[in-house]
């Protein structure tokens, strides 16, 4: 209520007719400004209360000690399971169906940094219905005109769907993971049969000369029951490698000099080129003989092997204009991050609408189309790459130094 004397601090009375008027006047407007107040706070909490009931975020108020509730939002009956009347009765509820694994980090977060606004907690809720849901809550502090806090606010936020997406995407990942795996182990079915069935044929030839050597000298035996040991122990390896890769996803990465691996690649290829008419050509010698990069030895062999394998069969798969038909292995290992190892020839080429990394997709009668998708998945497994640096299209012009290059990059680190 207006006092009508408080305009007065003298406490007279007007002594004109206009006097008056005009103190009623002065009070007409005071009373029209107050009740113009009192308008816009209730349109304010309307407002609030308007947004605060529709909102899928359950708005709470406390106290700033968070024992005495001020205001919980309707929300919270929806994802709490609760009445909101039941926790103005007793506001400890709220923390209360926290799931017990969570309850005492939950408490204790509130307790030490609702008041400072750091309060920012993921937890779980067990409803009364059995229901579990995942729920993240955060506070601020409030302070009154004073500069001084009176109340803690926040949302919490019902995040069960968001967690149950994630879980379902990693879960996916898991099963892309397996798939690869899978895929990489049928892709390189034909390799890794070589990689094993050589060192064991070399065993049983070396006990077999041993056996029949029995008259020879002890040292003569020894050295080749030795030789069969050591190729008894590479066939091992690559059953063990293989087990490794299928349980972690993930290539051995060990330092090993590269030129072993590319000299071991032309020697295993090199009856398929010759028998093919291909020359072969590798790497330069300084570019390669202290080369040492941190990679799984059997991964980067399989890659370059099908990579040279692909090159020999475009020779016969396409028209081939030059009589002579030329491999190239070319290290660059001019960038301090990484190198290349680059598989060229001059082919037919790749036409611009194929895409060789698309897993099931081969131009060959007899292919299975996982080759150069498998390879890729390896080369980016070590951190690096696998990119068709030029489809060589001009060699069906008849240009001979056009090149259908593939390149391996390799990180240093």
């Amino acid at each position: 209520m207006i006092d009508p004397e408080s305009d007065n601090p003298d406490n007279t009375r007007p002594d004109t007719l206009e006097a008056a008027q005009a103190r009623i006047d002065k009070l007409e407007q005071r009373l029209a400004a107050e009740s113009e107040l009192r308008e816009r706070a209730q349109n304010n909490e309307r407002c609030f209360r308007e947004l605060a009931e529709h909102i899928r975020e359950v708005f709470w108020m406390t106290n700033p000690l968070g024992d005495q509730l001020v205001y919980i939002s309707p929300a919270y009956e929806q994802i709490w399971g609760q009445t909101c009347q039941s926790l103005y009765e007793d506001p400890g509820k709220r923390l209360a169906w926290v799931h017990d694994a969570d309850r005492e980090e939950v408490l204790t977060a509130f307790k030490r940094d609702a008041a400072d606004g750091n309060y920012d907690k993921t937890f779980r809720i067990d409803r009364p219905d059995g229901e579990t849901r995942w729920i993240r809550d955060r506070a601020f502090p409030v302070y009154d005109d004073d500069g001084e806090l009176y109340r803690l606010a926040g949302f919490a936020l019902d995040i069960t769907d968001r967690i149950n997406f994630n879980d379902r995407i990693s879960q996916l990942h898991t099963s892309i993971d397996t798939r690869d795996r899978i895929s990489v182990f049928a892709a390189l079915g034909t390799g890794l049969a070589h990689d094993l069935s050589q060192p064991l044929t070399a065993a049983r030839n070396f006990i077999a000369r041993a056996r029949m050597g029995f008259t020879a000298e002890g040292s003569e035996i020894r050295g080749t029951l030795e030789r069969a040991d050591h190729e008894i122990s590479r066939a091992v390896s690559v059953i063990h490698h293989l087990r490794d890769f299928a349980r972690q996803g993930k290539p051995t990465r060990n330092k090993q000099a590269v030129q072993p691996i590319i000299d071991d690649v032309h020697q295993l290829l090199d009856p398929a080129l010759r028998a093919n008419n291909v020359r072969y050509h590798g790497p330069a010698l300084d570019s390669i003989e202290s080369l040492e990069l941190p990679i799984d030895e059997i991964f980067v062999q399989q890659i370059l092997r099908n990579l040279v394998t692909n090159a020999v069969d475009a020779f016969s798969d396409g028209e081939q204009n030059n009589e002579l038909r030329e491999v190239h292995v070319r290290v660059n290992s001019a960038n301090d991050d990484y190198v290349d190892i680059e598989v060229v020839d001059n082919g037919p080429g790749v036409a611009d609408d194929i895409q060789v990394f698309e897993p099931f997709l081969t131009t060959k009668d007899d292919g299975v189309g996982l080759g150069l998708a498998v390879c890729r998945t390896l080369a980016r497994s070590h951190g690096g790459d696998l990119i068709l640096s030029d489809r060589g299209r001009a060699a069906n012009s008849g240009d001979c130094d056009a090149r259908t290059i593939f390149s391996l990059r390799l990180p240093r680190n």
